[in-house]
């Protein structure tokens, strides 16, 4: 891990300055060494020189050369310090003298460098080591009356001096190196404030803080071209997001408004967006649905092999089954493509009402055909019967008279309430006249309507109402919705049943206007649940025959559910088999105009 860790901007600054400082003082010291020791070379020879101009000085007071024991004394006098050396040397190489050794136990010095170079009539010059003294030396000889002076100095003596001055240019390449890596230090933590606080700020932005500060006063001009840069590019991406984001909310403002469910597909048919629709008609969250294939979430295998296009179809209806009792939703599926990557738009649109209008539709069609044709059709039948000679028998015409008679008030009837329908449907509950209406007046003229029929079926009729109850309504539709729900109870009762009306008037929870209830009970049959999704359906029968023995139309529980939805209200049924039924319609307060008592 310690290999791939990543080094700061500083050390990139400071260490390559650091090392190219170093190396280059050290490449000075080095050419400092080097020309210094040049130099003492040079200044030693040349003290050499000066030197050896003082000897023969001293020399020139001895005429003859040859005593050997005088010449020691003089060398030993001149040579007294312990690196510095003084021979004499005759013409034919032998020693005469020397300050630090025996001239005796030496050998023949006719080969060394500067001697030869002396007896030449030269002056020599060599840096040698000495086998006499085992150490090296730096040599000057030059020729005097036959012989050779020969001046040495040892070569410590001549690098003492060039280390003291050494020493003092390493102190001097130290202090500078340490000042020097000081200000480059400096230099880098200067470069490196502004990038730390340019990286922070880009963090920032990284994380959605857009509006993040970056103060360039200070910085160098690059650095201050640089953090405008990063403040034009902020202010740019700030300006692009809120466009964004208002497009969010636009988008998601459309699809939760859609009542089309809209499932978005990625190429592997995983669900990637779905709208609140979708999750209405799924019930499942979005989050949780994220990333579900298409079949865990829908759970239709129709929809899923349309959705993998299979078929090439574009568009299909599909039923939804689900545990209603209904028995589930048609949708009409559609799908687009999204993108390049293979992704898919699934739109489910709930075709549901439409197909259940249709069956209705179609049902209303053959129903009302059939009713209507009955009596035509038996008003015809007697009609040529009388024509073909019963018209002369006049108990039997006149029985013929009263069966059309009948059929001809059956045919009115259900005329009248299908114009009655039909005229509710059209004005809807923003144009039924309405005003304040006494429930219990309503009650009164409604079951008065109905006692001939409950007494011929010893039924008896009760009613609950608060007493000066009114309410905001259209007194003559509401008496019709009562007559209508009091005969069916009276019809399809049981003789010695008993019919309850009540009313109740509710005030909202939350404070609002309220709702009055109107309930018709029974104590007869009951209605089947599997019956009763479709009771209020126009000529739909639990018993066909039975209903129209009894004179119903088939419209009247219709009509009922009209003039609730005409008033804004509904129309509700709890039954039980064999427990009876009852009807509520529940009227909204509107304006109000009535008061609750």
């Amino acid at each position: 891990m310690s290999g791939n860790r990543r080094r700061r901007v500083w050390s990139y600054l400071f260490f390559p300055t650091g090392s190219v400082l170093l190396l280059a003082l050290l490449a000075f010291a080095l050419v400092s060494v080097l020309a210094l020791r040049r130099t003492a070379y040079r200044q030693t020879e040349e003290n050499l020189r000066q030197f050896s101009y003082a000897v023969t000085h001293f020399l020139d007071a001895y005429p003859v050369l040859t005593d050997s024991r005088e010449l020691q004394k003089f060398c030993a006098n001149f040579g007294a310090e312990p690196d510095f050396r003084i021979t004499i040397i005759g013409p034919d190489g032998r020693v005469e003298a020397d300050s630090n050794a025996e001239p005796a136990a030496m050998e023949n010095h006719m080969d060394r460098p500067e001697v030869a170079e002396a007896l030449q009539n030269r002056e020599a010059y060599v840096i040698r080591y000495s086998t006499t003294l085992g150490k090296r030396f730096v040599y000057f000889a030059k020729p005097y009356r036959g012989y050779v002076v020969r001046l040495a100095v040892a070569i410590e003596y001549v690098d003492m001096g060039s280390r003291q001055i050494l020493l003092v240019i390493a102190f001097a390449a130290a202090l500078i190196m340490l000042l020097a890596l000081v200000v480059s230090s400096l230099v880098s933590t200067r470069l490196v404030g502004p990038l730390r606080r340019l990286g922070d700020t880009a963090a920032e932005y990284a994380r959605g803080r857009l509006d993040a500060e970056l103060d360039p006063t200070g910085y160098p001009e690059e650095f201050t071209r640089l953090a405008q840069a990063y403040s034009a590019m902020a202010a740019a991406l700030r300006e692009k997001m809120d466009a964004l984001d208002g497009q969010n909310r636009e988008t998601e403002a459309i699809l939760a408004s859609m009542s089309d469910a809209l499932v978005v597909l990625d190429r592997k048919r995983r669900v990637v967006r779905v709208n609140a629709a979708a999750e209405s008609l799924f019930g499942m969250d979005s989050s949780d649905a994220r990333g579900m294939p298409l079949i865990q979430f829908v759970r239709n295998t129709e929809i899923v092999d349309f959705a993998a296009g299979n078929g090439g179809e574009s568009e299909r209806i599909v039923e939804l089954r689900t545990a209603e009792r209904d028995g589930g939703r048609w949708l009409l599926a559609r799908w687009s493509d999204v993108g390049a990557d293979g992704g898919i738009l699934l739109m489910l649109h709930d075709i549901t009402r439409l197909k259940r209008l249709e069956r209705i539709r179609k049902d209303f069609v053959a129903n009302v055909s059939h009713e209507l044709k009955t009596p035509v059709t038996s008003i015809q039948g007697f009609i040529e019967t009388l024509k073909d000679g019963a018209l002369e028998d006049p108990v039997t015409s006149r029985r013929f008279l009263d069966i059309m008679e009948q059929q001809s008030a059956r045919l009115t009837a259900i005329i009248g309430d299908l114009l009655t329908i039909s005229r509710l449907e059209q004005e809807g509950a923003s144009e039924i006249a309405k005003e304040p209406t006494s429930v219990e007046t309503l009650f009164a003229e409604a079951v008065n309507l109905c006692a001939e029929e409950a007494r011929k079926k010893r039924t008896g009729i009760e009613t609950e109402c608060p007493p000066g109850l009114t309410w905001n309504l259209n007194g003559g539709l509401i008496e019709q919705a009562l007559v209508n729900l009091v005969q069916n109870a009276v019809k399809y009762s049981p003789e010695g049943a008993r019919v309850r009306v009540s009313a109740e008037a509710v005030t909202a929870d939350s404070g609002g206007s309220g709702a009055l209830l109107i309930t018709v009970s029974d104590n007869g049959p009951g209605i089947p649940e599997r019956y009763q999704e479709r009771i209020f359906e126009r000529f739909y029968r639990i018993d066909k025959g039975r209903s129209r023995d009894q004179g119903g139309t088939g419209l009247g529980l219709s009509i009922v559910r009209h003039i609730a939805l005409a008033h804004g209200g509904t129309v509700s049924l709890e039954s039980a088999e064999g427990r009876g039924s009852a009807f509520t319609v529940t009227l909204p307060a509107g304006q109000p105009d009535g008061n609750l008592l």
